[in-house]
């Protein structure tokens, strides 16, 4: 009977060691995948990091390029009326007989729309804007028809097969 007893406990020892062991792996296993996870999580966290950072440096760098360009502009339209003015030796009979005006640039900021007066507006007569087209082929003879003439390039032996 000791033998038995002897045998079903190191039966038993066996058992719960290989027990214990797949219990073990698996729970290594599963920490395994959990360290995985951690570390794409990190990983995802830094990349939209550096994603959002990419963005903003971005929008910084357009935002000084557009304030350069706008301080480029000004800068260009002060040098152009500066050069448009006469100078101070230049003596005119008459002193209205330059006028000043100012010259109208593009612009990025955003100014009111100007109306033109109504005086501007054309004009629509009928005999002006309806015009027959005109036939500038050049022709070898005067009496030759042009190419707008409905009967241009037919010539009698066609005229003749056709019913």
């Amino acid at each position: 009977m000791e033998s038995v007893t002897l045998i079903a406990f190191l039966a038993g020892l066996v058992l719960g060691a290989l027990g214990c062991f797949l219990i073990m792996n698996k729970a290594k296993a599963q920490s395994n995948i959990e360290q995985q996870l951690r570390e794409l999580q990190e990983e995802f966290t830094a990349y939209r990091e550096n994603v959002n950072t990419h963005f903003n440096s971005t929008a910084e760098m357009v935002n000084t390029l557009t304030q350069n360009y706008l301080a480029v502009q000004k800068h260009l339209e002060t040098a152009a009326d500066s050069f448009a003015e006469p100078p101070k030796s230049f003596k005119l009979d008459t002193p209205n007989k330059l006028p000043r005006k100012k010259t109208e640039f593009i612009s990025l900021e955003a100014k009111p729309k100007e109306s033109l007066p109504e005086e501007a507006d054309a004009e629509f007569n009928a005999e002006d804007t309806v015009q027959a087209p005109r036939d500038y082929a050049p022709k070898s003879n005067t009496a030759d028809k042009g190419t707008l003439s409905e009967d241009y390039g037919l010539h009698d032996s066609q005229a003749k097969t056709t019913p």
